[in-house]
């Protein structure tokens, strides 16, 4: 039998919670996006004064990661225009996309936008090192 760990709601929060800490304690309001190994959406939040174009970035980033079980941002521009096309935008080429990796496979992924890209994940980046604390 294939078993397969995978985030849950309770894992989501965590990396909320943290996501929405360092955005606070950078002064950077962000749009934060939680999706499951299979990159569909478990938790999304909007801090006010996020900015309303990157709700759709953020998930496609958190969609990204989980997909290639890699950080996003790293692609080749060609290939990511040619991926953004055949998955109808679903992938993005932007950074702020980290997967969550449990024994070396994908348990989900966090997408965050709305700063600049080192902030995002930054951002990113204190959420997920809070998840892996507290598992």
């Amino acid at each position: 039998m294939i078993t397969r760990q995978e985030l849950d709601l309770a894992a989501a929060n965590v990396l909320l919670d943290a996501a929405v800490a360092h955005a606070l304690s950078i002064g950077v309001p962000q749009n934060i996006a939680v999706v499951d190994a299979g990159g569909r959406l478990l938790a999304f939040q909007r801090m006010d004064g996020a900015k309303f174009h990157s709700i759709d970035t953020s998930i496609a980033k958190a969609v990204t990661a989980a997909s290639i079980a890699a950080p996003t941002g790293g692609a080749p521009a060609d290939a990511a225009v040619l991926a953004g096309i055949t998955t109808r935008g679903a992938f993005t080429n932007m950074r702020g996309g980290l997967p969550i990796l449990l024994d070396d496979k994908v348990a989900g992924a966090i997408g965050v936008g709305s700063g600049a890209p080192d902030e995002d994940v930054a951002v990113a980046e204190a959420a997920v090192a809070a998840l892996m604390q507290s598992i």
